[in-house]
């Protein structure tokens, strides 16, 4: 007699939202072992040529993801792996290798092992999170490189079964990338973040992703099924018929709605009533140019231009910098584009030889803080965002500014690099309201900018005091909180008084349900991660700007953070009752 099996239920933290039904399949990482061998002179070259077969085959690995990823249209994975390429091309992971293994006279593995060591220590002494990411980078492919050093070169989830659930400790970028969505049904693991660079490959291919989980409690279910349901980050090991019956339902509903979402690309960005937002998208890299097209996006409302040298060891040249920004521009025809200017400094000054002085604290000489220390850089930044604004509509947005002085230096110094260049082209000057300083005179920085950009992700996490990078005090982490609300209000407002517009950049803008309050606080335009862009344009669609201004009123008038979710949740159920993926709990994920 066979026993039933009871449901069990594990909560986990969601990532990437979906619903996904399949058997586990467990991703075992091989530990391989190393041993310090001495390599005799006439065996010096054979193990040299070892490491480079190894690392010529990762390459090939890795332009082979590329395109996979350029097939499935998830171009964002395109460019973490492409500071892959950069690192194999890196002279620490070539010529020094190579040198080191003849100056030791041993074996490639010790070698590399003993090169890895340095860098771990290395990036442990840097705090900041977009470090932390790059040292995973780091170890996915030094993982690759050894696979291959010990000819088992088996990383691949090709091999996968169908319906697969991925369960593994901690996703890499190189998993996310090589799983075939016909396969690998969802990724579940023990550790990882939703800024991950494994998370941004699993968001761009849609493939639900929980994180959190106690792996050992979905083994002993392993041979039954698992759904998961990345909107809540909800795991139900062992489900009954019934519940299967329902799940499956509800997959098939889900993918309906999505498909029905592509319809809305070609439309306006605009309320029932009239009123048109600009709709533009983020942008990390020229790749992700086609998709704002595909999906309908208006311009590039942030480009984050530190991204164009972050993967390398050297600061791109001025002539560098303008070809990448002109490439841009052009390819935009006319739509507006916003660069904003490098957001460097603090922890990420240590990793650049060229820059002197001590290592700064995170929350110290950043952003445009930094630039106006190493001023250098920063005209040379400049003269290329002018050079470029001549074949488009370039705006210019210098981040993290905290005080009126910190604005008009910076402008002082974009009008003498004009007079160098003798280059006086319209161009329009913004500044990012990152800061509860900055929000605060908010009326003095309307003055002197053409428009204000309000990234929310930093201004939430300086308002409330809240490391976001830090799981343990993410329940602290409250975009509705009712001072969050105000400071979006006060900027609004007094921007509208001085006649200029306001933009949100940060993750909140990729939120449907919260488009209607931002509409109603004042908010004219939202940049958004580029898959975002249909659904974003249906939540405008599905509003008016009366019903949005009355939902911004009520939301000023509300104590505590759980209130105005549960407000703006109830709201966006109102306006579109069919979203099931935002439409289930009041939850921030």
């Amino acid at each position: 007699m066979q026993v039933k099996t009871e449901e069990v239920i594990l909560k986990g933290v969601p990532i990437c939202r979906g619903i996904a039904i399949g058997k586990p399949f467990f991703l075992n990482r091989s530990n391989f072992t190393v041993f310090e061998m001495c390599i005799p002179p006439a065996h010096m070259q054979r193990e040299i040529q070892r490491y480079r077969d190894a690392l010529s085959r990762s390459k090939q690995d890795i332009k082979r993801l590329q395109k996979q990823l350029e097939m499935e249209s998830a171009v964002e994975g395109i460019l973490i792996l492409e500071a892959q390429l950069e690192m194999l091309q890196d002279p620490l992971l070539t010529t020094e290798i190579e040198k080191e293994i003849q100056k030791n006279k041993k074996n490639v593995e010790f070698v590399f092992q003993q090169a890895l060591l340095k860098f771990q220590e290395r990036f442990q002494s840097i705090e900041d999170p977009f470090f932390a990411e790059r040292f995973k980078d780091l170890q996915d492919l030094s993982h690759r490189i050894f696979s291959y050093l010990h000819e088992s070169g088996n990383l691949s989830l090709n091999d996968v079964p169908p319906h697969s659930i991925v369960c593994v400790q901690e996703l890499t970028a190189s998993d996310a990338a090589s799983a075939h969505t016909f396969c690998v049904s969802a990724f579940v693991t023990e550790n990882g973040g939703s800024t991950s660079h494994a998370a941004i490959v699993a968001k761009a291919k849609r493939i639900p992703y929980v994180t959190h989980v106690d792996l050992k409690v979905v083994q002993e279910h392993a041979q039954h099924p698992i759904i998961v349901d990345g909107r809540t980050g909800t795991l139900i090991l062992s489900p009954s018929a019934e519940t299967l019956q329902h799940y499956e339902q509800l997959q098939d509903r889900m993918h309906h709605q999505f498909k029905n979402l592509e319809k809305v690309t070609s439309w306006p960005a605009e309320t029932f009533d009239g009123y048109s937002m600009r709709l533009c998208a983020n942008l990390d890299m020229t790749h992700e140019i086609d998709l704002i097209y595909e999906l309908g996006g208006e311009g590039i409302g942030l480009f984050r231009s530190e991204y164009i040298f972050l993967p390398k060891n050297e600061i791109p040249s001025e002539e560098e910098q303008f070809q990448i920004y002109y490439r841009i521009v052009e390819r935009m025809k006319n739509l507006p584009v916003v660069i904003r200017t490098f957001d460097l400094g603090g922890d990420k000054t240590a990793m650049y030889q060229s820059f002197s002085g001590d290592r700064n604290p995170f929350l110290g000489c950043r952003a445009t803080r930094f630039l106006l220390k190493e001023q250098e850089l920063f005209k040379a930044q400049l003269k290329a965002i002018l050079r470029a604004s001549v074949y488009g509509n370039v705006s210019v947005l210098f981040p993290m500014i905290s005080t009126l002085c910190e604005l008009r230096e910076a402008k002082r110094l974009l009008q003498e690099v004009r007079q160098e260049l003798d280059l006086f082209h319209p161009l329009r000057v913004g500044c990012m309201i990152e800061v509860p300083s900055a929000a605060m005179i908010a009326d003095h920085f309307a003055k002197e900018c053409d428009f204000l950009s309000i990234g929310t992700n930093d201004l939430v996490q300086y308002a409330l005091a809240i490391d976001r990078s830090d799981q343990s005090v993410s329940e602290f982490y409250e975009p509705t909180n009712p001072s969050i609300i105000r400071l979006i209000k006060l900027v609004t407002h007094e921007a509208n008084k001085a006649q200029i517009p306001v933009s949100v950049c940060g993750e909140i803008a990729s939120d449907p349900r919260f488009t209607a309050l931002l509409m109603g606080l004042g908010v004219q335009e939202l940049s958004v991660a580029p898959r975002y862009l249909p659904l974003i344009k249906n939540a405008i669609r599905s509003t008016s700007i009366v019903d949005a201004v009355h939902l911004g009123e009520k939301a000023l008038e509300l104590k505590t953070a759980q209130e105005v979710l549960e407000l703006i949740v109830d709201n966006y159920r109102k306006n579109v009752p069919d979203d099931l993926f935002y439409n289930h709990a009041y939850t921030y994920n």
